[in-house]
């Protein structure tokens, strides 16, 4: 007898806490980039009024909470999003918007692996190459930590991101204490105009960007109720960690320094306690790739593992190794990391990253709400959680996102007092190759699977009549 395939005899195991969840989603949106973003929201809302777009944006950030929690409890399978997305829009746009989003992973942690390598760099005083090579060493860790098993996967990441985000704040409230600070502009959100104070809110909600991708995995955690509490826990520890950074950031670096500076962080860790803080801000930046590398690969494989199990890529995919793990997607995720890596390496265009992924963030829940909006009146099905005054919220979410997609979308992110069509060009290619993708290969891929579903299904083999009725009439019933 053959042996069966590895994905007819493993699935996914729901060994996913609330802890866990709640790290992957913590630990996603907390990356090294953050630090960089709350510099972005200081150029919009100078000194210390950046805490109070960053507190306005993690009440936006309840709203989609919200609305992703209703949305995870209406299909809570890894492919989850795919599947609102279709119903409320159809099926190809829905491939074609999820497979742009799904970008957003990638260039995180590609803009993540950069600013990690520039301050080893800065600290160590080594060469770009060998900087390069932790990078590799980080994601290499990732990936066996993933390959493991979600078990394995999920310690790792819920170590690692409390540690980073108790060590910032701690950091954090040590250099709000500092003799000698001062606060600057306590009160001056939209001293630079109205727009500037749309662009820090919409910069803002990058600090808590992919946090809800923690749906993807839905169908590996231990009741329905893990992701929602993940869904509003993990922005309420981002929200804190954030707004004590940018106070200390306020109250003893001037934005000047800031401004021109991949680690901020290391300067408020200099600032604060000397050569002590600066290694002690090191430390957690490393510690952050393995949180935004580990925690990437967790949830992004999970969807590329349903979007194959669908017939909407390469069946390898869907593939599952002893731990239950989709090791090709895992896998694959990490090489691609890597060469983005390389890429923004030699280009160093990081900040372009920072704008393209909060306006992609931005345009996702654009479409969550509107999806929200047209689900509330094609689906009649129970909840398990209900968004209270759900329409009305989703309309809003609609204007009010679509509104801080085109703020970011058309922001230079070298010049925050200029336009750029920059970051809006680099998300159309990434959409018009999605879009390419949908049409041109999906529809391949799933005649394939037809046919081989087809072919597997048992034949029925017609019944011998007994020797003694061979030479009977046929009869019909």
């Amino acid at each position: 007898m053959g042996e069966q395939p590895a994905e007819a005899v493993i699935t996914l195991r729901r060994s996913v806490g609330t802890s866990t969840a709640t790290a992957t989603s913590a630990g996603l949106a907390f990356a090294a980039i953050d630090y960089l973003g709350v510099v972005s929201i200081l150029a919009y809302a100078p000194g210390a009024t950046a805490a109070f777009a960053i507190l306005i944006g993690g009440l936006v950030v309840v709203l989609v909470s919200a609305i992703f929690a209703e949305l995870n409890g209406l299909y809570p399978t890894a492919a989850g999003i795919r599947l609102y997305l279709g119903r409320a829009i159809g099926n190809r746009t829905a491939l074609s918007v999820t497979f742009t989003y799904m970008t957003t992973v990638v260039l995180v942690i590609a803009a993540d692996a950069f600013l990690i390598g520039a301050a080893v760099r800065h600290v160590l005083r080594e060469p770009a190459a060998l900087a390069y090579v932790w990078i590799i060493v980080l994601l290499a860790v990732a990936l066996a930590a993933n390959l493991r098993g979600v078990r394995i996967a999920g310690w790792v990441q819920t170590v690692v991101t409390y540690t980073v985000l108790a060590g910032t704040s701690i950091l954090s409230v040590v250099a709000l204490f500092h003799v000698g600070g001062a606060f600057r502009h306590p009160l001056d959100l939209f001293g630079k105009g109205t727009f500037s104070g749309i662009q820090a809110v919409a910069f803002a909600l990058f600090l808590y960007a992919a946090f809800e991708w923690v749906t993807t995995t839905a169908e590996e955690a231990r009741t329905p109720r893990v992701i929602t509490r993940a869904l509003f826990v993990a922005p309420v520890l981002i929200w804190i960690v954030a707004t004590l950074f940018a106070l200390a950031l306020a109250h003893l670096v001037s934005f000047s320094t800031l401004h021109a500076s991949a680690y901020p962080q290391l300067l408020l860790g200099r600032a604060a306690l000397g050569t002590v803080g600066e290694l002690w801000m090191l430390a957690l930046t490393v510690l952050t790739a393995l949180n935004t590398f580990n925690g990437g690969f967790l949830v992004a494989s999970r969807f590329i593992y349903a979007a194959a199990r669908e017939g909407n890529l390469p069946r390898q995919f869907a593939r599952l190794n002893m731990n239950a793990v989709p090791w090709l997607a895992v896998t694959a995720l990490a090489v691609t990391s890597s060469v983005v890596a390389a890429i923004v390496f030699a280009t160093g265009q990081w900040l372009l990253l920072v704008s393209v992924g909060a306006a992609i963030e931005c345009a996702i829940y654009a479409v969550g709400s509107l999806c929200l909006l047209i689900l509330r009146s094609r689906v009649d099905r129970k909840r398990p959680f209900k968004v209270i005054a759900g329409r009305p919220l989703a309309s809003f979410g609609v204007v009010l996102f679509s509104v801080l997609f085109v703020a970011t979308a058309f922001a230079d992110p070298k010049d925050p007092s200029h336009f750029s069509v920059a970051p809006f060009s680099v998300i159309a290619v990434l959409g018009a190759i999605s879009t390419t993708y949908v049409l041109a290969v999906v529809p391949r891929l799933q005649r394939a699977a037809a046919a081989r579903n087809a072919a597997s299904r048992p034949r029925r083999r017609p019944v011998r009549e007994p020797a003694s009725e061979q030479g009977a009439p046929e009869t019909v019933d």
